[in-house]
């Protein structure tokens, strides 16, 4: 009998477990579990799609930093060449206003070329004149007057002479002078060249340096403009992993609430079990019932009836 007693409480307590069932089903909870997964899910997808898409933009921060690093160091070595040619041009300015000057030096103290030449000869005219009067007046009888006339003719081409040779030394003096001015700038010109050629070389490695950086400009603007795209990228991304953690947030309330309720009805249910349990003990343990009801129960457990307590 006492196990009659044992196989109709377990069956009592399993027929109300599933009546339990029945009544209140745990979907709510199930759907609220998965709800709340599904916004974890999707907020750490999100998440992770963030994380590599801020990667990518730091990636493309970090390159671009390089290539301007770069572009720095062109644009001073550009500085450093236009100051050295600079100074260049400056030398060779100086030494072609120099040239220019001794240039204007040399036109003065020359004159008229074709000048030196004719009073070279005009000194040796004069020079035969004088030889033939005086050849004359040693060889020749003339009169007094005549001989007067002679010697005052000599005296004006000797003066004449006298005047022509000082002419023509200073003249040759000149000539030594504008020789020595011509080897003068013939320097300066040298040397003007010798710095417009430096101020060529540097003028045509700025200009390769100049177009090197141009692409390294375009280069680096791309970059920030992809920087930019996965920047906006990572913002949207961002929002939708914080609204999908609003909603796990939101969720999991849900979830805590339902699991409190269903917590709360379990223990009365669970208290309802303990009072049929107690009441089935006093109905089963009572000697003068004891016998009756488990005959009664077992007949409408064979018969397949419905067992009340």
């Amino acid at each position: 009998m006492l196990e009659v007693y044992k196989f109709l409480e377990a069956y009592l307590v399993m027929s109300q477990k599933k009546s339990r069932q029945q009544k209140k089903p745990k979907s709510e909870i199930k759907l609220a579990e998965e709800r709340f997964q599904s916004c974890v899910v999707k907020r750490n997808n999100f998440n992770d799609e963030a994380r590599s898409l801020r990667d990518e933009r730091n990636a493309l921060h970090d390159q671009r930093g390089k290539i301007m690093e770069e572009i720095m160091k062109h644009r001073e070595e550009m500085k450093s060449n236009t100051s050295a040619k600079a100074k260049h041009q400056k030398v060779r300015n100086t030494a072609q206003e120099k040239a220019k000057q001794l240039i204007s030096i040399k036109q003065q103290k020359r004159g008229n070329k074709k000048g030196g030449k004719s009073l070279t000869d005009t000194v040796q005219a004069l020079h035969s004149e004088i030889l033939n009067l005086e050849r004359r007046r040693e060889t020749t009888e003339m009169p007094i007057s005549k001989e007067r006339e002679v010697m005052e003719k000599l005296g004006i081409l000797r003066r004449s002479l006298g005047e022509q040779e000082s002419e023509l030394a200073t003249q040759e003096h000149l000539n030594l002078e504008v020789s020595e001015l011509d080897a003068e700038i013939d320097s300066e010109f040298s040397k003007a060249n010798d710095e417009h050629s430096e101020v060529i070389v540097l003028a045509k490695l700025n200009k390769k340096i100049y177009k090197k950086v141009s692409n390294l400009m375009k280069e680096a603007s791309h970059l920030s403009t992809e920087a930019d795209k996965k920047h906006k990228e990572f913002v949207n991304v961002r929002k939708k992993a914080d609204n999908q953690h609003s909603k796990a947030m939101e969720m999991l309330e849900a979830l805590k609430l339902h699991r409190k309720t269903a917590n709360e009805e379990r223990q009365a249910r669970w208290k309802v079990v303990k009072d049929h349990r107690k009441n089935i003990k006093d109905e089963l343990y009572n000697p003068k019932k004891l016998e009756s009801a488990a005959d009664d129960a077992l007949q409408q457990l064979m018969s397949g009836g419905k067992i009340n307590l």
